[in-house]
């Protein structure tokens, strides 16, 4: 039902938006390219590079692909030990934008956001073997393979303004939204007739994930732009 009326919404989102063009949208001609970036990708908890693209083709409308490659954290897991990950998270939106926004934001957006990740990450833990009703024969350290795949949507709003007022080449946007993520999450290279001793927590960032389920996603953060057409 969730997955349902967030859809709906989307399809209302771009039919309003393709009717209320004006004059001056029309006489629109500057194509635009922006290269963006997330400084905060680098400290949270799959950590890496985001390097993305916006393409403006219209006064009111611009496409964004925001690829991060995530090949390290900073944060300890629960044994005091720094995890492996190695992936890819995908973020794409469809841009409308509202121009003379209210509190004098020039330039202000709604969005509706696709969002794919798929991330393996090595982790290192102590498995029971051969372990029947509570006790087993001994126990193994060894690294295993958590294999994490989220499939999403949003709905985001923001804002996009100069960081110079003496050119518009460098902007900063803010944003926050609301969407919804279903996760699909595989172990791998486990001992043979290997258990956990304690069943693994499943994270996405700070919140627990509950595999199978829709998970509500709050969607928040910063880019800095940079117009190289």
């Amino acid at each position: 039902m969730v997955k349902k009326t967030l859809i709906s919404t989307i399809g209302l989102f771009l039919a309003v938006g393709s009717f209320t063009l004006t004059a001056q949208d029309l006489l629109f001609s500057s194509k635009e390219i922006r290269l963006r970036t997330n400084p905060v990708a680098l400290l949270e908890k799959e950590a890496g590079i985001m390097l993305g693209v916006n393409y403006r083709w219209h006064r009111r409308w611009s496409f964004t692909a925001d690829p991060t490659f995530i090949f390290f954290t900073i944060h300890r897991n629960e044994n005091g030990e720094f995890d492996k990950p190695l992936g890819l998270k995908l973020k794409a939106d469809i841009r409308y934008h509202i121009h003379d926004f209210i509190l004098g934001f020039s330039d202000a957006f709604i969005s509706p956001e696709a969002v794919f990740t798929h991330v393996t990450t090595y982790k290192n833990t102590t498995f029971g073997i051969n372990c029947v009703g509570g006790n087993c024969d001994y126990y193994m350290h060894s690294t295993y393979r958590e294999i994490k795949t989220e499939k999403g949507m949003a709905i985001k709003i923001g804002i996009e303004e100069p960081i110079s007022r003496w050119t518009d080449k460098w902007r900063l946007e803010l944003f926050a939204g609301l969407g919804i993520s279903f996760f699909k999450i595989i172990e791998k290279d486990i001992p043979p007739n290997g258990v956990f001793l304690q069943p693994p927590v499943y994270q996405n960032g700070i919140t627990v994930i509950r595999e199978g389920e829709p998970n509500i996603t709050i969607p928040a953060g910063l880019k800095i732009s940079f117009r190289i057409r």
